[in-house]
């Protein structure tokens, strides 16, 4: 059976894909629906159009007017200025830490790591320059360990009189409180023998309502 809907035979007909017996469905449908013929028809002159279609010659245009060229770098802006500069902070960083002097005298330039000794200086001005750093050294050190020693004396005695006040303090506070409850135990044992000695005389009290009792019965 020929599917007959004017969707099918339009897409069959599009793709040029109909059989015989769809292909006569598709004419009638032509001839008797109006509406089916005018897309039909449409159809046919877009195909017509864009097989006759052909494309404009590509206009003579500059390409590379089209974007911005990159300006030339500066010669401050070279590429391998940071790493230069980093390692001539290393190289000042060496020679201050290797202690790198440079001396002019006489016309004369010396190079040389670590402090050397003044010239002019002797081996006696040396050593007494020496011994005199020495002394300046344990006389400071001599000072701040007088200070410390001060500074401990000070805070041990401090500590000692904070002790014997709180010796002193917590003596009084525990005879106080050991006289409150000496005072609480007397109270407590005062009201123990009142009602003790309460008990005994109803007692005796009763054995002598008892006797009475019992000498007027053998009166009467």
């Amino acid at each position: 059976m020929v599917n007959q809907s004017p969707e099918y035979l339009l897409a069959q007909w599009l793709d040029n894909a109909l059989s015989n017996e769809e292909r006569r469905a598709f004419e009638a449908l032509c001839v008797s629906d109006a509406d089916f013929a005018a897309t039909v028809q449409n159809a046919t002159q877009l195909n017509v159009a864009a097989e006759q279609f052909s494309a404009p010659p590509m206009p003579a245009w500059n390409k590379n007017a089209s974007f911005i060229a990159p300006d030339k770098p500066r010669w401050w802006q070279w590429q391998g200025l940071p790493a230069v500069s980093m390692a001539m902070s290393v190289v000042a960083m060496v020679m201050v830490i290797s202690g790198f002097s440079v001396q002019v005298a006489d016309g004369r330039v010396t190079l040389g790591f670590g402090s050397a000794a003044p010239e002019g200086l002797s081996e006696t001005q040396v050593a007494a320059l020496v011994n005199q750093r020495i002394s300046d050294y344990q006389q400071s050190n001599q000072a701040m360990f007088t200070q410390y020693v001060n500074a401990l004396k000070q805070q041990q005695q401090e500590n000692s009189t904070q002790l014997a006040q709180y010796l002193l303090t917590s003596s009084r506070q525990e005879r106080r409180e050991d006289f409150a409850e000496l005072v609480q135990f007397i109270n407590q044992q005062r009201d123990d023998d009142q009602r003790y000695y309460a008990r005994q005389l109803t007692h005796l009290q009763r054995e002598i309502n008892a006797i009475d009792d019992g000498y007027s019965a053998v009166t009467e």
